[in-house]
């Protein structure tokens, strides 16, 4: 995947552990990648 805004790679978002840290009933709850999994080294999780 690559960041929408500047075409770098996206890597997985440390606060979360990529996605893989269970929120509120199951469900992705992280403000630092847009509970996306992904931030992009520039734009961080606001690529989309």
């Amino acid at each position: 995947m690559k960041c929408k805004k500047c075409g770098r790679p996206l890597h997985d978002c440390q606060a979360c552990n990529g996605g893989r840290a269970s929120g509120i009933f199951g469900r992705l709850s992280c403000n630092k990648c847009d509970n996306s999994g992904v931030v992009c080294s520039q734009h961080g999780g606001h690529w989309k």
